[in-house]
Parts: C-alpha cells; structure tokens; sequence
C-alpha cells in the first residue's frame, strides 16, 4: 500500500546535508512537494534531523527535514543498489523551492 501522499519526481540535483555536525555531498533521486531521496553512501537513522541545502541554478536552498527512512548499502553493492535516505522537509513550502520543483527535469 502506498503511503506517500504527492507525486515523486525524478530529478538529480546536487545536494549538501549535514548531519550531527558533519557535512556531506551527494545527488537527489527523487523529490517531492514535501520530500526528498538523497542517493549517498552515508545513510543515517530515521527519526533524526538533518539539514539540507539544494545546489538550484541560481541559488541555494536551505532546508530542514527529518529522516522518514535509510537504507545502507555495502561499498561493493553500491553500483547495483542505491542507498539513501528519505527525507520529509519541515520548511518544503519555502518559494526557492517551489520554483525547483517547477522546472523541467
């Protein structure tokens, strides 16, 4: 059954997030109105805060959200299966990131 209550779209957007006070670099798979997938190796606990800044064309958005899941992956199964974590934004109504989700992919 499906839980998720908007539309994913797929879209690989530079991303930095930060995470108990470390930094990291990474890709979206997906995002939503109120989520995103961040696609990394780095993959945390769910029901943590995390804080995240989308690299968009002409500027950067900040967010925060909390990690609704995260899936590990091993180094050496990295190239076959994804990890990440979805993330469900607190602030997602903010415009700069309206406006990505209303760009083409």
């Amino acid at each position: 059954m499906e839980k998720r209550r908007d539309c994913r779209m797929s879209k690989k957007v530079p991303i930095r997030f930060t995470y108990n006070g470390s930094s990291f670099q990474s890709i979206t798979g997906d995002i939503s109105r109120r989520g995103v997938f961040i696609q990394t190796a780095h993959a945390f606990p769910s029901r943590n805060g995390i804080n995240i800044e989308i690299q968009c064309k002409n500027n950067h958005v900040h967010m925060a959200g909390f990690i609704v899941w995260s899936k590990k992956t091993a180094p050496s199964a990295s190239e076959l299966v994804k990890g990440g974590m979805g993330i469900q934004l607190l602030d997602y109504q903010k415009q700069e990131y309206q406006e990505l989700l209303s760009q083409p992919r």
